[in-house]
């Protein structure tokens, strides 16, 4: 495996650590073993394949283009248009769990491990996003590199965070009786969770247009970005569960409880129940690490994202404007304008695990699980590129989007 194929794998892996990761947990503790069992199964073979379905539209594009251009070659402006709104929704939502996430985690750091409470959360959200946002504009490489760098040892530290809570692990779990209704529950309740956690979809087009660029040869393009989404779906999948089963078995119901009402990651919450040296510092450096890291990628991300619907928007009608078009003012715009409404949304503090299950997952699945199925049976030179597991994505997509309001009334109706 050649080292580009590595970089864009931990690429792909660094895009998908965030807040799906680690508030994941705190449902699936929450959740009965069966349905992490049974989750466990097919999470795997619909991240690959409803993410290759993303790579491939551009991979094999007949002109070099990303997602939003390989739409247009094949459906027209109008179709385009529609998937850059898709793609905005699905980045912006995830920025907004960022946001609140960073937010409740530093506010929790300053009040329970440094003793400082004056600072108000309006105040507090205001500074976080200031810092973030500048650091990646004003450095941007410095950003990149940096979320590059630590992507790896992001990978050992949580996995070590595994490793660390097998003595502490309870299987009782296992002698638990099958409940049918508790099953569907929970299963639908997880699974969007689970998807947002194994999303990597915003890098995948830069992915396709990237090795369509490399090589001439479209199916050359397909085969290498093909083994890139498979072998990082694979590292996911072998991360991710094997941090949620550890953490499942190690970390009791009430603590779960208590982050899920503080809105607080999984990590801030061991840190304040064990409140070990080792972990009440450590572990939400972590945390820190892990979301801010995906924060600049998305937040740059949902910027162009929202520079080009408004470019989109202006030349609709109007093609001679494309290149009389101020890009430098748009995005001064477009920044000011996101940085005021995640701290609007940040300071409210809407629960993260409802943004990601209501919001964000159903989002992505239309991006990521819907819209390749619909284009590669819509599409004639996308047909070749059907996957037999397209049905099923299909049918997870659909779960995933009415999933966790469906889960919700029945917990509500229980």
């Amino acid at each position: 495996m050649g080292n580009l194929t590595k970089d864009w794998i931990l690429t792909c892996f660094g895009t998908a650590v965030g807040a799906g990761i680690l508030f994941l947990p705190i449902r699936a503790g929450l959740s009965n073993i069966w349905s992490i069992i049974f989750l466990t199964i097919i999470i795997f073979p619909i991240t690959y394949v409803s993410h290759r379905g993303i790579t491939r539209i551009v991979a094999s594009c007949p002109k070099e283009a990303d997602i939003v251009g390989a739409i247009e070659y094949d459906l027209g402006h109008t179709a385009s248009f529609i998937v850059s709104i898709l793609y905005f929704l699905s980045i912006i939502t995830i920025c907004v769990g960022y946001a609140t996430g960073l937010t409740n985690m530093i506010d929790s750091l300053l009040t329970n491990q440094f003793n400082i409470t004056f600072i108000s959360r309006p105040l507090l959200t205001f500074i976080i996003l200031i810092v973030m946002t500048s650091v990646m504009l004003f450095n941007e490489k410095v950003a990149v590199l940096v979320t590059s760098i630590i992507t790896f040892p992001l990978i050992i530290l949580l996995t070590a965070i595994s490793v660390y809570m097998i003595p502490k692990w309870n299987l009782s779990a296992f002698h638990s009786t099958f409940n049918l209704t508790l099953f569907f529950r929970d299963t639908l309740l997880l699974l969007p969770i689970l998807i947002f956690a194994m999303n990597f979809s915003p890098i995948c087009s830069s992915l396709g247009a990237f090795y369509r660029k490399k090589f001439s040869s479209a199916q050359e393009a397909v085969k290498n970005s093909d083994k890139v989404v498979k072998y990082a779906s694979l590292l996911l999948f072998t991360f991710v569960m094997f941090f949620i089963f550890s953490l499942f078995f190690a970390i009791t119901p009430e603590v779960l409880l208590t982050a899920k009402s503080q809105n607080i990651d999984a990590l801030t919450a061991i840190a304040l129940a064990y409140k070990t040296p080792l972990l009440l510092y450590i572990l939400p450096l972590i945390a820190f690490l892990a979301i801010s890291s995906s924060y600049f990628g998305h937040f740059e991300g949902t910027r162009e994202g929202f520079c080009g619907i408004i470019k989109q928007v202006v030349i609709w009608n109007r093609p001679e404007l494309k290149e009389k078009i101020n890009l430098d003012k748009i995005r001064v715009a477009s920044t000011v304008m996101l940085v005021a409404l995640l701290w609007v949304l940040a300071v409210y503090n809407l629960s993260i695990l409802s943004i990601i299950g209501a919001v964000s997952s159903p989002i992505i699945a239309m991006y990521a699980y819907l819209m390749p199925v619909i284009l590669m049976k819509k599409v004639p030179r996308l047909r070749i590129y059907k996957s037999k597991m397209a049905a099923f994505v299909f049918i997870m997509g659909i779960l995933t989007i009415v999933g966790y309001c469906l889960g919700q009334l029945i917990m509500y109706n229980m």
